[in-house]
């Protein structure tokens, strides 16, 4: 269960709940509906957590673990849902305005995407070599 897993990793760090709701830049009576299962996380919730604790969504809302999430994670989903974001906020209609004529990035947009792409790499990686 979700509240379950939230409230082990938490545990884990030994963080009280204000320190985790702190941490994820959320009110403590928020965090607190939501570890205690009376309230379902929020999108944006589910990204912080995936970000602060780096552990992938699928772990947080299915309780499926990093072994399994490498064996059967989407390739290149990283790369597909920043660049799915940025389309959706219609930040640019052309590649080359975000890349110049060397493919270097030539703001935190073409960053934000060779992150993504570094990601979905190192995903194929640990899956090819069976980590």
């Amino acid at each position: 269960m979700f509240s379950d897993r939230l409230e082990k990793y938490r545990s884990g760090l030994y963080l009280k709940r204000k320190e985790m709701a702190d941490k994820l830049q959320v009110s403590e009576s928020y965090y607190s509906l939501i570890e205690s299962g009376k309230r379902s996380p929020s999108k944006n919730f589910i990204e912080k957590l995936v970000v602060v604790s780096e552990l992938p969504e699928e772990y947080w809302i299915y309780g499926i673990n990093q072994e399994d999430y490498i064996n059967t994670r989407d390739e290149f989903k990283s790369l597909k849902k920043a660049l799915d974001t940025i389309l959706d906020l219609g930040y640019f209609n052309n590649v080359n305005e975000i890349f110049d004529e060397n493919n270097d990035p030539k703001d935190s947009l073409g960053r934000l995407l060779i992150s993504a792409l570094k990601a979905d790499m190192n995903c194929m990686i640990k899956k090819r070599k069976g980590n």
